[in-house]
């Protein structure tokens, strides 16, 4: 029996680079994790046309298309086993928009992983319109790779989650703790919390406790520590609170880190647009790759 068994790391494939080398972080955490890689890549399908000329065009059209995905999937392929020869990676081809293939294959998946490029209007509509829809309604988490490709690796820098308090950060934190351990890396649990200006409380802010507030926003950190790291003992976890707003915050905290882990707790045409304010603003300017956990589905 395979050493790797159990849902699959889905990793979306489209020919470009930032796509190749997701495959390449994809299955390098496939392998850290003992789970299959499943390489995917979408072309549109000919549903719509009007004349029997046309119709034949586009068979024609189609079947390149269809023949260039078998292309970059192979490629892909290749690039993976080259790294990790022996390793099991599928490949799934289908008709169709990327984000509705990656969330249908999301429902029996360990993580989905998608490639992006740096920041930039293109980048953002790129973004909208396939990673936050993905994310938003994917049944796993979604990891977004960004950068120069690197494996995860037992270096000096560690895994960040951030933590609000929330069920939904809670699910980060679960998938943050298990992530540190299949990599044999730390993890630093970050929560921002706000100041009485942020709040609003103007002249009102000299009757608050602010001393038992502060005190009540370190317990988060604690709590999450003290519920997980008994379920991870080889984990070296440490915690942070600072005051600030929590993208910038987890930005700042992702500099050193290999990994950032979040919640979303976007739902809705609307919400779902969003993602939810620190989730879609680390996933757009986080300097390592961002895993985005939501509430569809407990991770793992």
């Amino acid at each position: 029996m395979s050493e790797y068994a159990g849902p699959p790391v889905v990793v979306g494939v489209d020919g470009s680079r930032p796509a190749l080398d997701a495959a390449r972080w994809a299955a390098a955490t496939a392998v850290r994790l003992g789970a299959p890689l499943l390489l995917a890549h979408t072309y549109p399908d000919g549903a719509t046309f009007y004349n029997g000329t046309a119709m034949m065009i586009d068979a024609q059209f189609i079947q390149e298309l269809r023949e260039d995905g078998n292309a970059m999937l192979d490629t892909a392929r290749t690039a993976v086993l080259d790294e990790h020869p022996g390793f099991p990676v599928e490949t799934d081809l289908r008709t169709g928009t990327a984000a509705a293939h990656l969330i249908e294959l999301s429902r029996a998946a360990r993580m989905v992983v998608l490639g992006a490029q740096g920041a930039g209007a293109i980048t953002d509509y790129l973004l909208g319109s396939t990673v936050l829809r993905t994310i938003n309604s994917a049944q796993c988490p979604v990891a977004v790779f960004r950068g120069a490709r690197e494996a995860p690796s037992p270096d000096l820098r560690p895994i960040v989650v951030g933590v609000d308090g929330s069920g939904v950060s809670e699910l980060a934190v679960r998938q943050a703790f298990a992530l540190a351990s299949a990599f044999g890396v730390g993890l630093e649990v970050v929560h921002a919390w706000s100041s009485e200006r942020r709040h609003g409380l103007a002249h009102a802010s000299k009757y608050v406790d602010w001393a038992a507030y502060e005190e009540a926003e370190r317990a988060v950190v604690s709590d999450c520590l003290a519920t997980w790291a008994e379920d991870y003992p080889d984990v070296q976890a440490t915690g942070t609170t600072t005051e600030g707003a929590p993208a910038d915050v987890l930005i700042r905290h992702a500099s050193a880190a290999q990994l950032l882990v979040v919640g979303s707790h976007g739902r809705g045409k609307v919400l779902g647009a969003l993602l939810g304010s620190v989730s879609q603003n680390v996933v757009h300017h986080a300097p390592c790759p961002v895993v985005v956990c939501h509430a569809q589905r407990s991770p793992g």
